[in-house]
């Protein structure tokens, strides 16, 4: 399988990292279920519910996803791990007619729920998806692989993703760049930069405009996000480590370190999955 490097995280060169490796204001303990996922505490789900996209770190990972989405007018889109609803929001802002957010997290549904968003379903999931084969004409999943524990439950998670996809529709996965580690970023930080290997969690601070607090992100290579969308049945076409426009603004490491890495992916025609 082929794909185009758009950007690599420093000096024009593709990543090769060696598998390496939130200061609470309200009780931040942050739990693991027993297939790998995480779970917010419900006063960290409405801190976290406090973040936009403009001018924050996640903004550029939003603007790349933007970009590569297009004219998605009309269309009918899964937001895998919706969070409190703000990638609901983006897809809607962006023209999209309906989206179904689903998340595992109780405490992230309920926040989500507040906004009242017209033409977004929500739903919390423990497993499939509850969506019928090939019913979506695209999918996102924003600031969600960083938080799944294991490459198995990654995987799974890609191939609930792809049954529901259309053929020929895009899936665009964002994610904590593996480059990000032991980095401070405006809304994120990583104190311990390692080194980590593959599978391994470690601290992450965020930071809203209500506090801030700390959960625990899984380490991930390049190579183990796009194995698990490959093994998934799904055909990589891009990766991207999305820089801001305006490096001057950005008084923290987006100047300098991609925060994020971007990967696009289609399902094939005729593909079954």
């Amino acid at each position: 399988m082929t794909y185009a490097m758009l950007t690599s995280p420093a000096a024009g060169e593709p990543p090769h990292p060696h598998r390496q490796d939130r200061d609470n204001r309200r009780s931040a303990t942050v739990g693991s279920d027993a297939d790998g996922g995480y779970s917010y505490t419900d006063g960290n789900a409405e801190l976290y519910g406090l973040l936009g996209i403009e001018g924050t770190t996640y903004q550029i990972g939003f603007d790349a996803v933007a970009k590569l989405l297009g004219d998605v007018s009309g269309k009918t889109f899964l937001d895998f791990g919706c969070g409190t609803g703000r990638s609901a929001r983006f897809l809607k802002g962006l023209g999209v007619r309906h989206v179904y957010a689903v998340d595992h997290d109780q405490n992230m549904i309920s926040q989500a729920l507040t906004q009242e968003l017209d033409g977004v379903t929500f739903l919390r999931i423990d497993g499939p998806i509850p969506l019928p084969d090939a019913s979506v004409d695209g999918a996102v999943s924003m600031n969600v692989f960083i938080e799944i524990r294991t490459l198995a439950a990654m995987t799974r998670a890609c191939a609930e993703i792809a049954r529901t996809l259309r053929p020929d529709a895009p899936f665009v996965l964002e994610s904590s760049s593996p480059t990000a580690f032991g980095h401070t970023f405006r809304n994120f930080s990583y104190p311990h930069a390692g080194p980590l290997r593959s599978g391994a969690t470690t601290p992450c601070i965020v930071t809203t405009p209500g506090g801030r607090f700390v959960i625990e992100d899984t380490y991930w290579t390049e190579d183990d996000y796009v194995d698990a969308v490959e093994q998934a049945g799904l055909a990589v076409i891009t990766i991207d480590y999305p820089r801001p426009h305006d490096p001057a603004a950005w008084s923290t490491d987006e100047a300098s370190i991609p925060p994020c890495i971007v990967i696009e992916a289609r399902k094939a025609r005729g593909r079954v999955t």
